[in-house]
């Protein structure tokens, strides 16, 4: 404040001298780290202040008022801080200081800026070299603007020196709007055809100097993901021709006025005539629905796409969406270089920083979708969303985190308030459909759903537990982790090796084989926990139970850590059981139409994604054997049943059949119980092949002929299954892998399967009944476990 004010004429001290004679009380409000953001003099009768305050949300509204207020019962001086100051007078000062005024102190770095109003006018006060150079080129380039015809309203300015300009006040009958109107549009077509062209990008010499300076940042705070994919990004448009035109720069709802059918611009510092074209557009709804609405990126894009049009249908990118996106991505690229490195040069961010690298990084991800899947990106954003936090990546690979195997999930150390974070940053994530999430007492397992129906699985850990034992310290694991290449804070090799043993050991199981190349780690340490982790692994004697005993004397497994633990398990544990739901899959099809292969790569990655367990059951229950079992005795009976073709039974009796049927439906009606009880409440996925529909469309093969309004009618009483695939394919495709029927029976089966599925799902109910032509096997699975993740 001293420095600004020394600008404007005056010198000021905490203490009188014979030189500081005069006093003046001054008011002020603190930023959050309590250096003084607005300063007035105290006897305002205003609160001028709010020149520079943007009201552009209800909130920001409600302050305004409040202040206002505030000064109308003159209760300045019991609410807002004061300081009395001493000054001196230098020559010509630009105001007097015991009139109204108020100053803005500006954002921290190197372009800062203060801004004084005084005098019914504005003063820009350069207080860094780079700001020097802003308020120039802000003066040269609204005398040039001012020179030519224009449907829009500038200050009018005067160059007081070399670090200050005047401005005029042009905020009068104006009012802020948050929105893109006509008038915006008219605007911006206005000035982008001041400089309008069409070069090829090595021509464009700005563009090449933000790229040069972008390459050269070394500042490890910036996400290093989100670099990769500018990196990336601007390699790939070297060749490509683009469209610039006038640009303001700095096209916000706080730097402008709306005025009938005109707009008022200030702050033109930054305006340059070779920004992308449609530049400010997306500035000014980008950075309102960042900097204000605290917008998700879904719904910034949403804006973007409708506040181009205007009222008569003309649209700012001719309705096309390709150009839409080309601009969009030239906007992204150059404000990002150009912010980074800004920011690069700050020594402290403020929050908005880590709002508009978020929003960024989202954006962004648009023109990656081709290239890249939901689940790569969303994992990008993860790692880069936590760079500059402490945490720490148990078990993580040493590459790029988004080529992490699909049936892999992460594992991170994180405080608790962390961990919440996250949970909100994958909720607002826009390729995430939705996040279910297991609460424990020491961690989040969460389960992101995403647009695509892939899972992306992530445990968040603040407590290092195995039931109800503290394993390790989790402050000592997630702290000072140091970040690869990749963007990533891996733990020590060892502390992930310590980890998975103890994991594995204190459940009772053998330590997998995927994980071996740990246990060198393990025998090569001499610490007391690695050593006794050793002899467990190699099995000698009762080192299981020593291990236990030598982690229960760890002071926070004893006395009151012990019963807090144990009471903890115990609720989490109740919790894991009422929380889980298991639901049951069906697949039906005639034969070699492709069901095994399906079936069994659905229930591995079931378990692996979904961590779900799985069981799979062939036709029915099965809680009653088979018919010939009765006759025949079990293992000629399965013998028979195996190596029998289907549809060769020759039985044609009505009550024969009706017995058969009424056995087996016997086994569905009592079997429904038993499968719910025994597996779907303890979070089982049940997978039948074949199921219930056989009875209906092809009770043939089960040596039964029957109307199909019975065999229909009795599937009402059932418990019917959540998820129901009917896999076809063509005849002549099935008789290539299996000639057990022919041509005309597979494709009759394959129409009253159809029709049958149907008609169940036009029933309205939530249960999915989906046929799928199972040709290509990875679109197949695909479709399956998109339709599983989607609605579950």
């Amino acid at each position: 404040m001293k420095t600004i004010l020394n600008l404007a004429g005056y010198d000021l001290s905490s203490k009188k001298t014979t030189v500081y004679e005069h006093s003046i009380l001054l008011s002020y409000i603190a930023n959050r780290d309590g250096s003084p953001r607005w300063i007035w003099n105290s006897d305002n009768n205003e609160p001028l202040f709010l020149k520079f305050y943007n009201v552009g949300s209800k909130s920001s509204w409600f302050f305004a008022k409040l202040i206002q207020l505030i000064f109308v019962l003159k209760l300045q001086g019991l609410l807002f801080k004061q300081k009395r100051w001493f000054y001196a007078v230098d020559k010509n000062p630009l105001f007097d200081l015991k009139s109204d005024w108020a100053l803005f102190t500006g954002t921290v770095g190197p372009n800062n800026k203060a801004i004084l109003y005084a005098n019914k006018t504005f003063y820009k006060i350069a207080c860094t070299e780079n700001a020097t150079q802003l308020i120039k080129n802000e003066y040269r380039i609204l005398k040039e603007v001012q020179r030519v015809a224009r449907g829009f309203t500038t200050p009018l300015i005067r160059k007081v020196n070399n670090n200050i300009i005047q401005l005029s006040d042009i905020s009068e009958n104006g009012k802020r709007v948050a929105k893109i109107t006509d008038t915006h549009l008219q605007v911006l077509q206005e000035m982008a055809m001041l400089r309008k062209q069409t070069i090829e990008v090595k021509n464009w010499i700005w563009f090449q100097e933000i790229k040069a300076d972008f390459l050269k940042i070394e500042d490890p705070r910036i996400p290093k993901n989100l670099i990769r994919k500018i990196e990336s990004l601007s390699n790939s448009v070297t060749k490509q021709p683009v469209t610039l035109g006038f640009s303001q720069g700095d096209f916000t709802p706080w730097n402008q006025y709306q005025q009938d059918a005109t707009i008022a611009l200030y702050d033109w510092e930054l305006a340059r005539p070779d920004r992308p074209f449609a530049f400010d557009y997306f500035h000014f709804v980008i950075q309102q629905g960042i900097m204000v609405d605290r917008k998700k990126w879904t719904e910034i894009y949403k804006d973007l796409k409708e506040q181009c049009v205007d009222s008569q249908g003309n649209c700012l990118f001719n309705h096309d969406l390709n150009t839409f996106k080309n601009q969009l991505k030239w906007y992204l690229l150059t404000n990002c270089m150009h912010y980074l490195k800004v920011y690069a040069e700050q020594s402290e961010w403020h929050t908005q920083i880590e709002w508009l690298l978020t929003v960024w990084n989202e954006a962004l991800n648009v023109f990656f979708e081709e290239e890249k899947s939901p689940r790569e990106l969303v994992i990008m954003d993860v790692f880069d969303s936590i760079q500059n936090r402490d945490y720490g990546a148990l078990k993580f690979p040493n590459y790029v985190p988004e080529k992490l195997s699909e049936a892999s999930d992460i594992d991170l150390v994180i405080e608790k308030k962390e961990a919440k974070k996250m949970l909100l940053f994958l909720k607002s994530h826009h390729l995430v459909n939705r996040v279910s999430v297991e609460k424990k007492s020491f961690m989040y397992a969460l389960q992101a759903v995403l647009t695509d129906g892939s899972i992306l699985a992530i445990d968040l850990i603040w407590q290092l537990k195995v039931r109800n034992l503290e394993i390790m310290n989790a402050q000592e694991v997630y702290k000072n982790n140091p970040i690869s290449p990749f963007g990533v804070r891996h733990v020590p090799s060892i502390v992930s090796a310590r980890f998975t043993a103890l994991f594995y050991l204190l459940n009772n199981a053998k330590v997998p084989s995927r994980y071996s190349h740990y246990l060198p780690l393990l025998e090569k340490s001499q610490n007391a926990l690695d050593l006794h982790i050793t002899s467990c692994i190699n099995e000698n004697g009762n080192e299981q139970s020593r291990l236990q005993q030598f982690i229960e004397k760890n002071p926070k497994n004893q006395s009151f850590y012990y019963l807090k633990n144990m009471v903890f398990y115990v609720l989490d544990t109740l919790k894991s059981f009422a929380n889980t739901s298991g639901y049951i899959i069906t697949f039906s099809g005639v034969d070699g139409a492709g069901k095994s292969t399906v079936i069994e790569q659905i229930a591995h990655r079931i378990q692996k994604q979904l961590r779900k367990p799985v069981v799979i059951l062939r036709h029915r229950p099965s809680i009653l054997p088979i018919l010939s079992v009765w006759t025949k005795g079990k293992e000629k009976a399965q013998l028979d049943a195996i190596s029998s073709l289907p549809r060769q039974g020759k039985n044609n009796n009505p009550i024969s059949s009706l017995i058969r049927f009424s056995y087996y439906y016997l086994d569905y009606i009592i079997g429904q119980f038993v499968i719910y009880f025994k597996y779907i409440i303890r979070g089982y996925v049940v997978v039948y092949d074949r199921y219930y529909f056989d009875f209906i469309n092809d009770s043939k093969r089960s040596n039964i002929v029957l109307p199909k309004k019975l065999t229909t009618f009795g599937y009402r009483f059932l418990m019917q299954p959540d998820y129901n695939f009917f896999l076809f394919a063509d005849a002549n495709v099935i008789l290539k892998r299996k000639q057990e029927l022919s041509k005309n029976t597979i494709e009759e089966l394959t129409t009253d399967y159809k029709q049958l599925f149907d008609r169940l799902q036009n029933r309205g109910k939530s249960n999915v009944y989906q046929s799928i032509n199972n040709v290509d096997l990875d679109v197949t699975l695909s479709k399956v476990f998109q339709t599983i993740t989607m609605a579950h």
